[in-house]
């Protein structure tokens, strides 16, 4: 991939994400964000723009991953960390198209929504640890594993946290569950902004 399209995605896909739902649970008064799930957002009255910013930040994963690929390891472009990547751009895409469900109904669409949930909180901290193992032997980009193990050590703990939440196995937490998978979201999506500032570094190199 050409240009400076990855990186930009990279540091402006988290951004506007944040930004959106940060935003829509300002507007809507009886939202709680330490105690409801970001996917509850999409049934508001605004709630399309809340479907919108999940399909979007899933294709702007995709977008960076492809281009992190190609500066890291760039003989192998469908590899393991590339692979999942997609996997959890698409996820993210798939939990717009198949919204969650009100407080206490239940539908097929919703019950596909939670089952995407938990897959992508399981996908994150182990796709940042391949990632780490991919970056580590890169010579210009080796600096950067530590922090990706970090960041998959922190998700992988915050995900475990929220699934032990959101099933009610740890009911102390449970009044918290829209804190932590904000936590869970928000910890790769630091490190992708600053692998994103990284990837546009190196295509200057690559064009100086």
């Amino acid at each position: 991939m050409r240009g400076y399209g990855p990186a930009l995605a990279g540091i402006a896909g988290p951004i506007l994400f944040w930004s959106v739902l940060t935003i829509l649970g300002q507007v809507q008064p009886a939202y709680n964000a330490f105690q409801f799930d970001i996917s509850l957002l999409v049934l508001g009255p605004d709630g399309w723009m809340q479907t919108a910013n999940f399909i979007v930040f899933g294709l702007s994963i995709i977008l960076f991953e492809r281009g992190l690929q190609e500066a890291v390891v760039p003989r192998r472009p469908w590899g393991p960390m590339s692979v999942l990547a997609i996997a959890s751009g698409l996820a993210l895409v798939a939990m717009g198209i198949f919204p969650t469900d009100p407080p206490g109904a239940w539908t097929i669409h919703g019950a596909v929504h939670l089952g995407v949930v938990a897959v992508l909180a399981s996908l994150l901290p182990v796709a940042c640890f391949v990632t780490a193992s991919e970056v580590k032997r890169h010579p210009s980009w080796c600096a950067h594993a530590g922090f990706t193990v970090l960041t998959g050590i922190l998700t992988g703990t915050l995900a475990v946290m929220l699934l032990l939440a959101w099933s009610g196995a740890w009911r102390a937490l449970h009044p918290w569950v829209g804190l932590f998978e904000r936590a869970v979201f928000a910890v790769p999506s630091v490190w992708m902004g600053v692998m994103g500032i990284r990837l546009v570094k190196n295509r200057k190199m690559i064009s100086s």
